[in-house]
């Protein structure tokens, strides 16, 4: 008797979606019922840096492209967001048995939202991370399945941070959505893993991080920096000062930004499962 496969869609439009996917795929547990992903041209950044697109490498690999209404008459076993631009509203949650899992880039329970990664430079934070946990109908506040945090060097930009939590990111659905459909997962409330850890919880959004991109020539050489890494990502309007003539953009050369003060092999992760 052939065993029972989990019905999974796929949430997600960019290069890391595409991965996961990929791997998904590959797994004779789930069966990937289709993708939701967007059907824009691709960003600034995304045709800078070459990132794969969800429709194109979907219709490649034969998965059905669903849209958000197609969603409404779905009954799948587990939802799987990854980096999705988009808001699920409680309707499409409720069309799977499991729920969804999305895949967070910034850590739980302190920063929710988006731009968490150009605040927590702005914050001046030693650390970032990236976390999985499950949806509700907040932003980001669903009970956390794990969170991985990891070291911020004083050279890395913004796009670092990004890359560095998709690929984290990633491992962390490998080792972790089994466990999910088996029921092994002890979840954590967010107000609790506060208090456990003596954090406070935000929510970030594009307004609250893009104040800090105009820099004041005044500021310390220090802040400075900091700005103008927090802001350095393939194809977005670097940080700036404002002159009577206009605008002059900040950047960091690439020979700088990769200098790193620790390669990525030497990078101790702070913890796999730090909630």
């Amino acid at each position: 008797m052939e065993s029972k496969r989990w019905k999974l869609v796929l949430f997600g439009s960019i290069g890391v979606a595409v991965d996961c996917l990929e791997w998904l795929l590959e797994q004779p547990q789930f069966e990937v019922i289709g993708v939701v992903c967007s059907r824009e041209p691709k960003s600034n950044w995304r045709m800078e840096v070459r990132d794969r697109d969800m429709q194109q490498e979907a219709e490649r690999l034969s998965v059905p492209i669903l849209d958000m209404n197609d969603v409404l008459n779905l009954n799948a076993d587990i939802g799987l967001s990854v980096r999705f631009h988009q808001i699920l509203r409680q309707e499409h949650l409720d069309r799977f048995r499991k729920g969804v899992i999305n895949m967070h880039g910034a850590p739980l329970p302190e920063y929710r939202g988006s731009m968490g990664n150009i605040m927590a430079i702005l914050d001046g934070k030693d650390y970032f991370g990236v976390s999985l946990h499950l949806m509700d109908r907040g932003i980001d506040s669903g009970d956390i399945i794990t969170v991985e945090r990891y070291p911020i060097t004083k050279t890395d930009t913004v796009y670092d941070l990004f890359v560095r939590s998709n690929r984290i990111g990633l491992r962390l659905i490998q080792t972790w959505l089994h466990a999910v459909m088996e029921d092994k997962v002890v979840y954590e409330d967010q107000a609790a893993a506060c208090e456990r850890l003596n954090y406070t919880s935000r929510t970030y959004g594009r307004k609250d991080a893009i104040k800090y991109k105009r820099i004041d020539a005044a500021m310390s050489p220090e802040r400075i920096w900091d700005i103008t890494r927090a802001f350095q990502f393939p194809g977005q309007e670097p940080a700036y000062l404002e002159t009577p003539s206009g605008k002059v953009h900040l950047s960091i050369p690439k020979n700088e930004a990769e200098a790193k003060t620790a390669t990525e092999a030497e990078y101790e992760y702070i913890g796999s499962k730090q909630r």
